[in-house]
């Protein structure tokens, strides 16, 4: 076990590379007399990553993307002390009542660790970080000593979880003024919303959206921004959502497509998950589109592009449905399913949305 300013000294390594997160838990428990810890970090009510030493591996993964702590008292019970210190499990849980709780039924409990002290901080971004460290089962809980040299680290481990958050919006600014080199405005919101990093040129795009209380962003039309506030709360999904693209008018009726790409998240980033970024990008001249890349980013089948297609060549539906040799009727319903994918509602606002060719990879980024 590393002396207390070495370990110290790993806890801020950790803040810049979460990869070293279980070998500091575990050394963390060595302080404690315990088998190991995890940390695990929260935005808004989605628990979003974690890392775990290796006597806790097994099964962790499983557990918290299956929602096990959103299940578990162990949250609540923990922040309803308003602590800044570690609480022992046996202080919020009466012993039946923690054995029956998800966090040992289900997690703890097969691998044959037990009792459990742990510590939230919140960060100031509005993450929570909660750091626990467990004992095997068969062992005593957790006395005021082992918790009084738990607490000597928290104020580090608080320091480091600020310091993780802000290198992370530091990297979010970065994306989106890279986006700026290219041209393109864009803002990286998280999944309620908020806007936590933007460029200089969605600044200046005023004609198309405002500011919101709470840094929040709206477009000023209202359809797209009804589309917009959709695609947004399909950030929180479990599953990342698709790319979502949609045709917005400005108060100079300039139109524009609004982009709204979910980002996965760095997998070495605790903080990570829950984002997407907003992109805006101008509406050329009308031009047929390319196929495959109208399939790729409204999710259309292969016959709903080719009706895509016609209609922005202008096109009527027979002539359509003569030049690939289909019956009209079907062309109608492949027609009301491109307007239902791509949220336009009449046919030269879908040639205006298609015309719009994106300025870069329209794919989830992350990974």
């Amino acid at each position: 076990m590393p002396d207390f300013e070495s370990l110290v000294d790993d806890i801020y390594e950790a803040a810049a590379d979460p990869d070293c997160w279980p070998r500091i838990m575990h050394d963390i428990g060595k302080v404690a007399d315990a088998a190991g810890g995890a940390i695990v970090a929260r935005r808004a009510d989605a628990w979003l990553g974690w890392r775990c030493s290796g006597a806790l591996a097994r099964g962790a993964d499983a557990f918290f993307s299956g929602g096990g702590l959103a299940r578990s008292q162990v949250p609540p019970r923990l922040l309803a002390f308003n602590r800044a210190g570690f609480v022992a499990d046996q202080e919020g849980f009466t012993e039946e009542e923690f054995s029956a709780d998800p966090v040992i039924r289900e997690w703890c409990g097969p691998i044959g660790i037990h009792h459990c002290t742990a510590t939230a901080i919140p960060i100031p971004n509005g993450d929570l970080v909660v750091f626990q460290v467990k004992r095997r089962k068969g062992e005593a809980p957790f006395g005021r000593a082992e918790l009084a040299k738990l607490d000597a680290l928290r104020p580090h481990l608080a320091r480091a979880g600020l310091l993780a958050a802000r290198w992370r919006l530091e990297r979010l600014r970065s994306a989106t003024e890279a986006l700026a080199i290219l041209g393109v405005p864009a803002a990286i919101l998280d999944a309620e919303g908020r806007v936590l990093a933007a460029n200089g040129l969605i600044e200046e795009l005023t004609s198309h959206h405002v500011w919101m209380p709470k840094d929040r962003i709206a477009l000023i039309e209202p359809a797209a921004d009804k589309l917009l506030r959709r695609a947004i709360a399909d950030l929180g999904a479990p599953v990342a959502a698709s790319v979502r693209s949609f045709p917005s008018r400005g108060s100079r009726d300039q139109p524009v497509v609004v982009h709204l790409i979910p980002v996965t998240g760095d997998a070495r980033d605790l903080f990570g998950g829950g984002l997407g970024v907003l992109a805006i990008t101008p509406i050329s001249k009308p031009a047929a589109p390319d196929n495959a890349v109208v399939q790729s980013l409204f999710d259309l089948t292969a016959a709903e592009a080719r009706v895509a297609g016609g209609l922005v060549e202008g096109l009527t539906l027979d002539q359509i449905a003569e030049r690939h040799k289909v019956g009209i009727n079907t062309i109608r319903t492949q027609m009301k399913s491109v307007f239902a994918k791509t949220g336009a509602s009449r046919q030269s606002q879908l040639s205006a949305l298609l015309a719009a060719q994106p300025k870069f990879p329209l794919q989830p980024v992350g990974g």
